[in-house]
């Protein structure tokens, strides 16, 4: 079991990502600086994603710890990530400050060129692997430690796959609680971290809509705050570009339209029409209702055409917890219906909680559960009483 980090470790990491914000203005100290503190770049370098170059919050994070002259090392994370660089250290020791100007400059240099020459070996991506590789390369060094995730965030291996169905939908809190359950999760206790590139894709992979984005980020920021970081911080520059065409294959990660129709019913799965974890607001109010009003079009049209609303859960609490869960969020889709003009009288709402045909197993053998099919549970359906067109 983890001990608890002593205060004075806690106050250094949780300024270190402030410090970083400022550190392109004064990477160069005055006058030269004990080596301290460690920078650990996890680089993608592969298919499917945007190629690697840091900037922004990650190249603030390089410069500080240039200045730091801190152990840097890079790790790649593809099916079997590796430390192409051994850990050394960013050393500027010479007196003259021209001179020790020009080994920051050779330092920063030397990082940059680390990651933009990063390329994967081996199909796939299994970024939490790389992730505990990238701070046992290190160890435990003293001062401001940061890790730096330079990729689409996309894992498709290892014990963070989102390839598996519903995983790209899955509460991020339950992604994280399951991690922490199996011991899978890398020890982050006293590091920052920097996430650039998140949700920058490239073909064959689908991009991603904008909940799935923001779902994503939530997803690795729940599972890096409980693996022990102190800070996590998103960058806002993007990555851009095509990867080499020669690079090991990566199996796209399925960006489902968030809703299923069938003439008869309309199933709502997640994405753009998903729901704030653990509650019955919807993600993206605007974009749910958006994408319901063709549906709520067809209702004020025809007066005779009733509309059930079912919601369904996973069984992850007390059956009757989950039920109210479920009718609360058929409730949230029917506000957005009536808000679009549809009459009362033709809507019923009711919560089936993890009681329904077509549920998946969401446990195990040993009774965890499975984030990616709890979420393939997590649905609205709208039964309609007359076929209506699919849009």
């Amino acid at each position: 079991m983890r001990g608890t980090p002593r205060p004075g470790r806690w106050a250094a990491a949780v300024l270190s990502l402030a410090v970083v914000g400022s550190a392109a203005a004064c990477a160069v100290p005055a006058a030269a600086t004990e080596p301290s503190g460690a920078l650990v770049v996890v680089v993608g370098g592969r298919s499917n994603a945007a190629p690697p170059v840091l900037s922004g919050a990650a190249a603030s994070a390089r410069d500080l710890a240039v200045a730091q002259q801190s152990v840097f090392s890079l790790v790649v994370a593809d099916g079997a990530p590796y430390a192409p660089e051994l850990p050394r250290s960013l050393t500027a020791d010479a007196a003259d400050a021209g001179e020790r100007e020009e080994q920051y400059a050779a330092n920063r240099g030397l990082v940059d060129a680390a990651v933009t020459g990063a390329r994967a070996r081996a199909p796939e991506s299994d970024l939490l692997t790389a992730i505990d590789l990238g701070v046992q390369t290190v160890g435990t060094p003293t001062g401001l430690r940061t890790l730096v995730l330079v990729d689409s965030g996309l894992a498709t291996a290892g014990a963070l796959d989102l390839t598996a169905p519903g995983m790209l939908d899955a509460d991020p809190r339950q992604v994280a609680d399951t991690l922490a359950d199996f011991s899978r999760l890398p020890d982050l206790r006293g590091w920052s971290v920097v996430l650039q590139g998140l949700g920058d894709t490239a073909p064959p992979q689908e991009p991603l809509d904008a909940a799935r984005r923001t779902q994503l980020a939530s997803i690795w920021t729940a599972v890096l705050e409980r693996s022990g970081a102190t800070v996590v911080q998103r960058g806002d520059d993007r990555l851009v570009g095509v990867p080499e065409s020669s690079l090991p294959p990566v199996e796209p990660v399925t960006v489902d339209p968030g809703m299923r129709c069938t003439g008869e019913v309309l199933t709502l799965t997640g994405g753009p029409l998903a729901f704030r974890p653990g509650e019955p607001a919807l993600l993206d109010r605007a974009a749910a209702t958006q994408l319901l009003r063709p549906y709520a079009e067809q209702l004020i049209a025809r007066p005779e055409l009733i509309a059930e609303v079912f919601g369904t859960s996973p069984a992850v609490g007390e059956a009757a917890v989950d039920r109210q869960v479920s009718e609360d969020r058929a409730q949230e889709v029917a506000y957005v219906l009536i808000d679009l003009g549809v009459p009362v009288p033709q809507l019923h709402v009711l919560g089936l909680g993890s009681e329904f045909a077509g549920r998946v197993p969401d446990r195990d053998d040993t009774g965890h559960l499975l984030p990616g099919a709890a979420a393939l549970n997590r649905t609205i359906r709208i039964d309609f009483t007359e076929p209506i067109e699919c849009v």
